[in-house]
């Protein structure tokens, strides 16, 4: 259970804006509980993925108390989620985890990317870092983790010009971790995927095509490599049944692949190398228009299944387009009227800017991970002792 205690004493100086931020919480609680709770079973893993922009950034983008008690209680209707775009400064994602999820929530974060760039331009992958959260009664850490570094042949286009170079790594290097909940251990490998820009013909789109053919082949061939392994070794052991020795080979990739749509080459790039949607077609852009964000499977227990899946859209209940006028006349939040912008203009910057820059960007998308086979197990003894 989130830790809701700072919506009393975080906004002493507006009672009308505490009870205003009471109200939107209570509602978002009452949102997260139809569209997600009502839809799964509390055996299986709730598991999501969520671009936070820029989530730990100073300046437009430090999050307040309000935004902070928002992103909180969205992950914590979650048992897993990964999380893309986490500054290099992690004050911000230590104080989500203490001071608004509490104990019953743990994280592992990736190393940032590229290299520290002072006052000059900053790399590729923007300085970013991948993060998992993770619910510690329903989620075990087994401490395999790993950053994805492509072998020689596998290969990424360059598209800085770069004298003599004809591969390049990831902008952003992929973070693997494996974890178990309930009966089902998997690698969990999340991604924030180059994007450039949305021309077709342009080297930076090459690149980023090549980003998601490269992690879904190298993903491809560890899993069915950890599969041919295990069945081998369960071989050589006299296991009764060799093929439960691969049943641990379960890779799911999700995170930020920016995405064009479920029928561009960017998803057939996924598809091609085995791996299967874990979501409905669902666009993850405020818009409605992209499909920037994916959840992927490729796994090798037979009892492996998907259940409810989707978008979660915040903005239907906090930052509502409705609500514009509280936080300019009532909140009066500074940002909204500097630069001179009074009325409709603060408004606009609201909807436009404001919101975005303390939830994101990115709607969180998840989906429900069957983890519960006592049953299957139990048939089995069954038929065993029946034959």
């Amino acid at each position: 259970m989130a830790m809701i205690h700072r919506v009393r004493w975080g906004f002493k100086e507006s009672a009308a804006h505490r009870k205003f931020v009471a109200e939107r919480l209570k509602g978002l609680r009452d949102g997260l509980r139809n569209d997600i709770h009502s839809q799964t079973n509390e055996h299986s893993l709730r598991l999501a993925t969520w671009n936070i922009m820029h989530f730990g950034n100073s300046g437009g983008y430090d999050r307040s108390v309000e935004s902070m008690l928002y992103i909180a209680e969205i992950i914590d209707h979650f048992d897993l989620v990964a999380v893309q775009e986490v500054n290099r400064n992690l004050k911000k994602l230590n104080e989500l985890v203490e001071d608004y999820l509490g104990d019953g929530w743990d994280y592992v974060v990736s190393d940032t990317s590229g290299k520290p760039t002072g006052n000059g331009p900053k790399d590729a992958g923007n300085d970013e870092r991948l993060a998992f959260l993770f619910r510690k009664e329903k989620v075990q850490f087994l401490k395999e983790v790993g950053e994805v570094v492509l072998p020689p042949g596998y290969g990424i286009a360059t598209n800085d010009g770069t004298p003599g170079s004809t591969e390049v790594q990831f902008a952003r290097t992929p973070f693997a971790i494996t974890f178990r909940s309930g009966w089902l251990e998997f690698k969990l490998v999340t991604v924030h995927i180059y994007y450039g820009d949305s021309s077709e013909s342009s080297p930076k789109m090459a690149q980023r095509k090549a980003e998601i053919a490269k992690i879904a082949e190298f993903m491809k061939d560890r899993q069915e490599y950890e599969k041919a392994q295990g069945i081998a070794m369960a071989r050589a052991d006299k296991w009764a049944n060799p093929e439960e020795g691969g049943w641990k080979a379960n890779y799911l990739l999700l995170g930020d692949f920016n995405i064009i749509s479920p029928d561009h080459e960017t998803m057939k790039q996924l598809e091609k190398h085995g791996f299967a949607r874990a979501t409905t077609a669902t666009a993850t852009d405020l818009g409605g228009k992209h499909h920037y964000d994916q959840i992927v499977s490729k796994a090798a227990h037979p009892h492996f299944a998907v259940g409810a899946s989707g978008a979660f859209d915040m903005l239907k209940y906090v930052y509502r387009d409705a609500d514009a006028g509280h936080y300019v006349g009532v909140a009066k939040i500074p940002k909204l009227t500097e630069k001179g912008r009074t009325g409709a203009q603060a408004e606009g910057y609201f909807k436009s800017y404001y919101r975005r820059h303390q939830l994101s960007d990115h709607k969180l998308l998840w989906c429900e991970i069957k983890t519960d086979y006592a049953d299957q197990y139990l048939d089995a003894v069954i038929a065993d002792a029946s034959d």
